[in-house]
């Protein structure tokens, strides 16, 4: 598959995407939602090779991204709430919805229930993960890591499963995980504060004198090398995915990230 074909497709469905959302009221008074292009190359790649027809990958994209939309929106209410003021909120909140409703009005034009079950799966275990990262009470890094690779791919995950089994479940799991942690070890770096690291500070210590920050190197390490192997693995990877991984790796050496000698 040629990169300007993955591209080309990348870009229809985002603007697809844009013509749903993109509300002129709702726009006068809450932020652009943002589309998450990762996810959409995630989606897009994973169904290159299965014999798809071009009207099936573009619904399929633009049904998964519709209701990561709506999450994502509702989950910057919750990120913000302290700077939003009470018309913000309640329009952001009101936005969730209306993308959930696109989401749903979607599916009820289409008949493909196993899809529509798949998606609900995911919907769950994102919510249900949030709900335990909030709460902040993990017995060990693994958990807390597991919880937040669930919130950024559970979606992505049933997608896949509902194509088959794949090296891309595992793979997408991984490197979005991997870009949440180093989107949280930059926020902490600027400014002092994450929600990864208030997470953090309430886990045991395993590791007398040794700092959250250096305990988060050396695991943000640990996954890019997972990742980059988990990518080895994967015999239809495209060379724009390929380049977004590497993205990532320069992004990890330019934070002078900790990488664990021996």
């Amino acid at each position: 598959m040629h990169d300007h074909t993955i591209i080309k497709k990348v870009s229809e469905v985002k603007a697809l995407i844009e013509q749903k959302v993109l509300h002129p009221y709702l726009l006068q008074h809450i932020e652009v939602p943002v589309i998450d292009e990762d996810k959409l190359l995630l989606l897009v790649s994973r169904m290159e090779g299965l014999g798809l027809s071009h009207n099936e990958q573009m619904n399929y994209a633009l049904t998964a991204m519709l209701v990561q939309i709506a999450l994502d929106t509702h989950e910057h209410v919750t990120n913000k709430k302290a700077s939003f003021d009470l018309k913000e909120r309640q329009l952001t909140v009101l936005a969730g919805d209306y993308y959930s409703g696109l989401y749903y009005k979607h599916l009820a034009e289409s008949d493909d229930i196993l899809m529509i079950r798949a998606l609900a799966k995911g919907i769950k275990e994102v919510n249900e993960n949030k709900i335990l990262f909030y709460q902040k009470d993990f017995p060990s890094m693994d958990h807390l890591l597991t919880s937040v690779m669930n919130i950024e791919a559970s979606l992505l995950a049933r997608f896949s499963d509902y194509f088959g089994g794949s090296p891309w479940k595992t793979f997408a799991e991984g490197f979005l995980l991997l870009k949440r942690m180093l989107t949280e070890r930059k926020l902490y770096s600027e400014k002092g504060f994450s929600p990864f690291f208030e997470a953090m500070e309430s886990l045991p210590s395993s590791e007398p004198g040794v700092s959250f920050l250096e305990r988060l190197d050396r695991g943000i390490a640990g996954l890019a090398t997972d990742v980059k192997a988990r990518a080895k693995s994967l015999t239809d990877m495209n060379a724009v995915l390929q380049t977004r991984l590497d993205e990532l790796a320069a992004d990890i050496s330019q934070l002078k990230i900790f990488v664990e000698e021996g």
